[in-house]
């Protein structure tokens, strides 16, 4: 297609984006925390696709991926992945 390889970020927006994606993830980190102690160690909210959701929101904000729409059913799939496999009986 027509298809154009986007601008590389600049220092200031590369530094931002650490650091939001930094203090979104120390963020939901220290909730999982509290969620652990509160439920005896029973449920957890962290999991693997945050860190790229994380990514995406504050570096690529502009890309399709982003969008809270793909964001919000990308974390429900990757949540019911999730559920699927901690329920699935042991063989």
């Amino acid at each position: 297609g027509n298809s154009q390889i986007p601008p590389s970020l600049s220092f200031e927006q590369s530094l931002w984006t650490f650091i939001g994606a930094f203090l979104g993830l120390l963020m939901l980190s220290a909730m999982n925390e509290y969620a652990l102690k509160f439920s005896d160690g029973k449920y957890h909210l962290l999991s693997g696709p945050f860190g790229a959701l994380m990514t995406l929101q504050y570096g690529l904000v502009a890309a399709p991926a982003s969008q809270p729409r793909n964001e919000v059913l990308g974390q429900v799939i990757a949540g019911a992945i999730s559920l699927v496999f901690t329920y699935i009986p042991d063989s």
